[in-house]
């Protein structure tokens, strides 16, 4: 969907509004419009023209069946294993076992491994009973969240994420770790590596202008970061701050729906840093800011081979999914 220019954009909830007046209600004045406030109206009004402008009712229903059918069920394919451990670690040992043993759960390895069955697998005296079951799958879902894989107003975090397996992830976070370093000129020990100093040099000529309050900023965050430990730890820990004040500026369900594909002590750690409060020189110019750094990063890993551009347009495409 097209983003409104309004200072506060529509939230999924709204555009889904928008959509379904154009695919159920008379258009362009239908009755119903005028039942919402003046001032909710006027918000609105550029979303919904420009929703009107793209689609007809046919498309606008086909594509509420579209995100309804994505929304309407977590894919697990899509969530760390670490989730559903998290879900069912209260729950009996025979629903633990019949999850693990028989559920139909892509992370496989990841959930018995998160469980506690490595060395032999979970065994019963019986099958479960496919009803219970499937219950039970239920309940250790019942807290996730669905979304499509693509949005058109998704930004280049949720993107990015949404394109990486796990192992991409921690390159991403620590990519955008190294290129707040690098613009605070703080790289310190880490340029001791032949490697890093390498990496340095490619980041540097995409980082964004220095500013004397944000230089501030990217100090404060290394030394806040560095009182939970330094060295190889250092930039992905970074990362997380960033990652942190990017997704608070996301749609809080699209947050949701993101951070369940990084492991859940990850995702916690994140949620820390989206609830705090929002930094000087301002919350916009700090946005600005970290979305740069997010681009000096995935230019690196580009660079490097480890991130397929397309996928930024396309993360179906890449490798997201995988744990």
């Amino acid at each position: 969907m097209l983003a409104s220019q309004s200072a506060q954009p529509p939230s999924l909830a709204e555009q889904a509004l928008l959509v379904a007046f154009r695919a159920f209600g008379a258009w362009p004045d239908d009755p119903a419009w005028s039942r919402l406030g003046p001032s909710w109206r006027a918000r609105l009004e550029p979303e919904r023209r420009a929703i009107g402008d793209q689609l007809d009712a046919g498309a606008a229903r086909a594509q509420l069946c579209r995100e309804h059918a994505a929304e309407a069920r977590a894919d697990p394919a899509r969530i760390h294993p670490s989730w559903y451990v998290r879900a069912l670690k209260r729950e009996a040992t025979a629903i633990r076992r019949a999850v693990a043993a028989a559920g139909p759960l892509p992370p496989g390895a990841g959930l018995r491994r998160g469980l506690g069955y490595v060395d032999e697998g979970p065994s019963f005296s019986h099958p479960p009973h496919p009803e219970a079951l499937a219950w039970a799958l239920v309940l250790a879902g019942e807290r996730l969240v669905g979304g499509p894989i693509r949005r058109e107003d998704d930004p280049t975090l949720v993107r990015a994420i949404s394109a990486l397996d796990s192992r991409g992830h921690y390159h991403l976070l620590s990519a955008l770790g190294l290129a707040k370093l690098a613009f605070a000129n703080e790289a310190g020990p880490l340029r001791s590596r032949a490697r890093t100093r390498t990496r340095i040099r490619v980041i540097e000529p995409s980082l964004p202008a220095p500013r004397l309050e944000l230089v501030d900023l990217a100090l404060a965050d290394i030394r806040a970061a560095r009182s939970e430990g330094g060295g190889r730890h250092l930039p992905p820990r970074l990362g997380l701050v960033s990652a942190g004040r990017l997704l608070a500026d996301a749609d809080p369900h699209r947050a949701r729906w993101t951070l369940q594909h990084l492991p859940y002590d990850v995702a916690r750690l994140i949620g820390v840093h989206m609830a705090s409060p929002a930094p000087s020189p301002g919350r916009r110019a700090v946005l600005a800011w970290e979305e740069a750094l997010l681009r000096a990063a995935i230019v690196l890993l580009i660079r490097e081979g480890r991130f397929d551009p397309t996928a930024l347009a396309d993360p179906g495409r890449g490798t997201g999914g995988r744990p």
